[in-house]
Protein backbone atom coordinates (compact mmCIF):
# COMPACT_ATOMS: atom_id res chain seq x y z
CA UNK A 1 0.00 0.00 0.00
CA UNK A 2 1.03 3.57 -0.50
CA UNK A 3 -0.23 7.04 -1.09
CA UNK A 4 -1.45 7.89 -4.57
CA UNK A 5 0.67 10.58 -6.22
CA UNK A 6 -1.01 10.43 -9.63
CA UNK A 7 -4.49 9.84 -11.02
CA UNK A 8 -6.49 9.71 -14.24
CA UNK A 9 -8.06 12.97 -15.36
CA UNK A 10 -10.19 12.73 -18.50
CA UNK A 11 -8.15 9.72 -19.64
CA UNK A 12 -4.71 11.20 -18.93
CA UNK A 13 -2.39 10.41 -16.02
CA UNK A 14 -1.58 13.57 -14.07
CA UNK A 15 0.44 14.23 -10.93
CA UNK A 16 -0.90 15.45 -7.61
CA UNK A 17 0.68 18.87 -8.23
CA UNK A 18 -1.14 19.22 -11.56
CA UNK A 19 -4.43 18.06 -10.00
CA UNK A 20 -4.13 20.60 -7.17
CA UNK A 21 -3.41 23.30 -9.77
CA UNK A 22 -6.47 22.28 -11.83
CA UNK A 23 -8.68 22.16 -8.74
CA UNK A 24 -7.47 25.50 -7.42
CA UNK A 25 -7.90 27.13 -10.84
CA UNK A 26 -11.50 25.98 -11.24
CA UNK A 27 -14.41 28.13 -10.16
CA UNK A 28 -16.21 26.93 -7.02
CA UNK A 29 -19.21 25.89 -9.15
CA UNK A 30 -17.03 23.77 -11.45
CA UNK A 31 -14.90 22.02 -8.82
CA UNK A 32 -17.56 19.37 -8.24
CA UNK A 33 -17.59 18.44 -11.93
CA UNK A 34 -13.86 17.71 -12.05
CA UNK A 35 -13.45 13.96 -12.45
CA UNK A 36 -10.27 12.63 -10.88
CA UNK A 37 -10.09 8.82 -10.94
CA UNK A 38 -7.78 6.42 -9.12
CA UNK A 39 -5.25 5.03 -11.60
CA UNK A 40 -5.43 1.62 -9.85
CA UNK A 41 -9.15 0.97 -9.27
CA UNK A 42 -10.86 3.68 -11.36
CA UNK A 43 -12.98 4.98 -8.46
CA UNK A 44 -13.34 8.75 -7.86
CA UNK A 45 -10.59 10.44 -5.86
CA UNK A 46 -9.89 14.00 -4.80
CA UNK A 47 -6.55 15.75 -4.43
CA UNK A 48 -5.46 16.53 -0.88
CA UNK A 49 -2.87 19.26 -0.32
CA UNK A 50 0.12 18.70 1.93
CA UNK A 51 -0.27 19.49 5.60
CA UNK A 52 1.77 19.38 8.78
CA UNK A 53 1.42 15.60 9.09
CA UNK A 54 1.10 14.37 5.50
CA UNK A 55 2.36 14.90 1.96
CA UNK A 56 0.08 15.85 -0.92
CA UNK A 57 -1.80 12.83 -2.29
CA UNK A 58 -5.13 11.60 -3.60
CA UNK A 59 -7.85 10.16 -1.36
CA UNK A 60 -10.83 8.11 -2.45
CA UNK A 61 -14.15 9.95 -2.30
CA UNK A 62 -15.67 6.76 -0.86
CA UNK A 63 -13.36 4.41 1.01
CA UNK A 64 -12.24 1.45 -1.11
CA UNK A 65 -10.38 -1.09 1.05
CA UNK A 66 -9.72 -3.28 -2.02
CA UNK A 67 -7.59 -0.63 -3.72
CA UNK A 68 -3.82 -0.60 -3.44
CA UNK A 69 -4.01 3.10 -2.58
CA UNK A 70 -5.77 3.02 0.75
CA UNK A 71 -5.08 5.81 3.18
CA UNK A 72 -3.29 4.48 6.27
CA UNK A 73 -5.11 4.61 9.61
CA UNK A 74 -4.74 7.91 11.43
CA UNK A 75 -3.13 8.12 14.81
CA UNK A 76 -4.79 10.52 17.21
Amino acid sequence: MGLAKQCKFFGHIITIDKALSVRDGATPENRHSLLFECDKCGKPVRPRAAGDKHVAHFVHVKENPECLYTEPPREY
